[in-house]
């Protein structure tokens, strides 16, 4: 059945309700396109790059998370490409034995029982480990990355918790090149985006700036500084390993092309396929993102979250990173879908408000029961914001609550300074100034400094921030130091993982 919609959904209503977002999450600007059967609506709003530079529809985004579900597309075909060969491959093969030197993590059981299914759909027991990704070097490449994994603990049994990972579709990448001896990027454009005629999408942002005809397409990232009431400009991530974690650059009208496939379930992906990509195997319960659709429970496929919104099948997924925040969703009993991307991270929110809104105009819903989940959002996301912006003995009391006695370091500061090292996240130097002991990591991916405030004894806390902009997305945690028998400093333990309950990353100091 095709559907054909005579009326565009991007009404001024529409219009109106966006530019209400843009203000309301600072977002500079916004593209948005709708699927609806055979007819395709775009509209773009606001700048692309300040003070002036309009987006376009054609205008080009890191679309980030949003890869993932290219990714398991194509692991579908080699799956299906297999049958036939004297080593077919399934959903349930280990992933140790495809890269077998490669694919270790830290417990034995877990590394010969982690399966493709499990790693593509968040249950593998590795947390996000959002900061290994963050702290490591630029220059790495996929395998390096992926080797490192075994020195990051786990979090959960196999096959249990939902926690999402974006190192598990690193993974996944590194098995798909070793299994087709080609890139992921050579991949994805022959078996992907030439048979769904995505012309204008592209694997890497050096591809698309060695261009000047897509260059000047690529939009800028922005994140608002509520310290200073001011856009600062982010820069593009630069991470070879991010591949089919979130590599793609595109725009909605390619986007457009994609969803529709998905609807109607045509080629290139085969009817098995669309089963296995789109069959729920991870519920995911007391959830503490903010960017879902309404409801108790959320379930993740592979490579996209399914969740149920008045009676109909939604399935979405977002993505960000520094500067962009992408949504991508299509109900298929309706053959509906949408594509929207804004360059900040926040613009999830906007695009969470606006999607639902075009669902309950397509279903006929009124809009009681969104404002009342919007404003809940909302509530969470200022007492988030205030939780950033707090000072820093609210900081120390909220990460120490038992530390009531404030003890003096042990050891003058200066004994604490040199370099750190953790074979899953790299190596931190710590030095002394102005009476603090902090590192500079500009030479990271995600371009930081760290400051480490003393809160009691060996006890510290440490604000890993933008030296440009303080106030943009400040992120505290715990921080302690291990003084060993002889008296000397010989080890710095982090916090640097939610999902381990306290347990401290240690990096071991380096001798010179």
């Amino acid at each position: 059945m095709v559907v054909r919609s005579n009326r565009s959904p991007l009404t001024p209503e529409f219009d109106a309700l966006v530019e209400e977002q843009l203000a309301k999450w600072k977002v500079p600007g916004l593209t948005v396109s709708v699927v609806h059967g055979s007819s395709t609506s775009a509209k773009a709003y606001g700048v692309a790059e300040f003070p002036d530079k309009k987006m376009t529809v054609d205008s080009l985004f890191d679309t980030c998370s949003t890869t993932k579900a290219f990714t398991a597309a194509l692991m579908s075909m080699a799956i299906d490409d297999s049958k036939e060969t004297s080593n077919p491959i399934s959903w349930d093969t280990p992933v140790s034995s495809l890269i077998r030197e490669d694919f270790v993590l830290a417990d034995p059981y877990a590394t010969a029982n982690t399966t493709i299914e499990d790693m593509l759909s968040h249950r593998s027991g590795l947390p996000g480990h959002q900061a290994s990704m963050s702290l490591a070097m630029p220059n790495e490449t996929l395998r390096e990355e992926v080797q490192k994994l075994r020195h990051l603990p786990l979090a959960f049994a196999p096959r249990t918790t939902f926690n999402y990972c974006n190192h598990m579709f690193m993974v996944a990448s590194h098995v798909l090149e070793t299994l087709s001896g080609q890139s992921l990027g050579q991949l994805m454009r022959e078996r992907i985006w030439k048979p769904v005629g995505m012309k204008d999408t592209y694997f890497s942002k050096k591809e698309v700036l060695a261009c000047p005809a897509t260059s000047q397409r690529l939009v800028k990232g922005y994140t608002w500084d509520p310290t200073t009431n001011r856009h600062v400009q982010r820069p593009y991530m630069d991470y070879a390993p991010t591949t089919g974690t979130g590599a793609i650059v595109s725009n909605v009208l390619d986007y457009a092309k994609w969803i529709r496939t998905l609807i109607y379930q045509g080629a290139p992906i085969s009817r098995v396929g669309y089963r296995e990509l789109l069959f729920p195997r991870t519920v995911i319960g007391g959830w503490e993102d903010i960017n879902v659709p309404p409801g108790q429970f959320h379930l993740y496929a592979l490579g996209w979250f399914v969740d149920n919104y008045h009676g109909e099948q939604l399935y979405w997924h977002s993505g960000s990173w520094e500067g962009f925040g992408i949504m991508v969703g299509f109900v298929p009993s309706k053959k509906f879908g949408f594509a929207m991307m804004g360059n900040t991270q926040k613009a999830r929110y906007a695009e969470l408000e606006l999607y639902l809104y075009l669902l309950d105009q397509l279903l006929g819903k009124s809009d009681e029961d969104r404002a009342a989940y919007i404003a809940k959002i909302d509530a969470i996301v200022q007492e988030r914001q205030k939780t950033m912006l707090q000072g820093m003995e609210e900081v120390k009391r909220r990460l120490y609550p038992g530390r009531t006695l404030r003890l003096p370091h042990p050891l003058s500061l200066d004994h604490y300074t040199g370099t750190y090292f953790h074979p899953g996240h790299g190596p931190i130097t710590l030095f002394l100034e102005d009476g603090k002991l902090h590192a500079d990591l500009m030479d990271r991916v995600a371009k930081s400094w760290l400051r480490l405030e003393h809160a009691s004894g060996i006890f510290f806390v440490a604000k890993a921030y933008k030296p440009e902009a303080e106030g943009v997305d400040p992120d505290y945690f715990a921080a302690e130091f291990y003084v060993g028998a002889t008296g000397a400093v010989e080890r710095l333990g982090l916090d640097l993982e939610p999902a381990l309950n306290g347990q401290m990353i240690w990096f071991e100091r380096v001798l010179s």
